[in-house]
């Protein structure tokens, strides 16, 4: 069955906005599949609707018109708490810190298996530090998450992520405020992760050539077109990447 070989898929998906009475349609007609164990980078210009997809995936934001799935199931039927033991989200949104240093931090991925008192059970302190060195971060897991750098914070993110063990990973633009050395290592961070856990990862981003390099499939937005989907090589040799970002000489795998 399809469902056996993809962890989330879309059937007729619209996404966007209302507005009063109106609509802002920024994508529509989308059939999408997430197959197990890839990572999939998801390209295209600021307003083309990448973010809205992401959010949208994530259960965080209603379509507006067509269904998603995951594991078979239309995402709207899960709970809350069952939809994050499988699916987790890094947002660009700042951290609402208090004092927690890394590892608090790493631990809020476990509360949607906590029960009300959210106690930590050693199951729970056994995936945390399972996170905690996969994204090789255990020489700050002791430091205010106000003290570390962006990247380390990325980093931290990702770990708790992680810890929530689902089947899937969501990531809008997680090296948006980084500088080169750091976009660079947490992509490749999150490609060994698909190695290493067999995890699927989807991952919105501007690194249009470190994408082409670590993913194993793209989707591809442009503003009125569907998203094209394809292994980077056959979107490159079929000339789609260079009529998206046309200040990208032809590349080769």
């Amino acid at each position: 069955m399809d469902n056996l070989a993809h962890i989330m898929t879309t059937s007729d998906l619209s996404i966007g906005y209302k507005n009063g009475k109106s609509l802002n349609t920024l994508m529509e007609g989308l059939n999408l599949k997430i197959q197990k164990g890839k990572l999939i980078a998801l390209l295209g210009a600021n307003g083309v609707g990448k973010s809205t997809l992401i959010r949208t995936l994530a259960n965080l934001q209603k379509a507006l018109n067509g269904k998603v799935f995951l594991k078979g199931k239309e995402i709207k039927e899960y709970e809350a708490k069952e939809f994050a033991r499988q699916v987790s989200l890094v947002l660009t949104d700042p951290v609402q810190s208090g004092n927690l240093n890394v590892t608090k931090l790493v631990e809020m991925g476990r509360f949607p298996f906590t029960n009300w008192t959210g106690r930590l059970m050693p199951n729970d302190h056994e995936k945390v530090e399972k996170a905690i060195q996969l994204c090789a971060i255990a020489y700050i897991k002791d430091a205010n998450i106000t003290e570390i750098s962006d990247g380390q914070l990325q980093k931290a993110m990702i770990a708790r992520a992680l810890a929530q063990d689902g089947d899937l990973m969501l990531l809008d633009e997680p090296t948006v405020h980084l500088d080169a050395n750091n976009r660079y290592t947490v992509l490749e961070l999150l490609r060994n992760l698909v190695n290493e856990t067999q995890k699927s990862i989807l991952i919105s981003t501007h690194q249009v050539e470190i994408a082409l390099k670590m993913a194993d499939e793209i989707w591809l937005a442009n503003c009125g077109e569907n998203i094209k989907c394809g292994t980077p090589n056959e979107l490159i040799q079929n000339g789609d990447i260079e009529r998206a970002f046309p200040y990208l000489k032809k590349l080769e795998l």
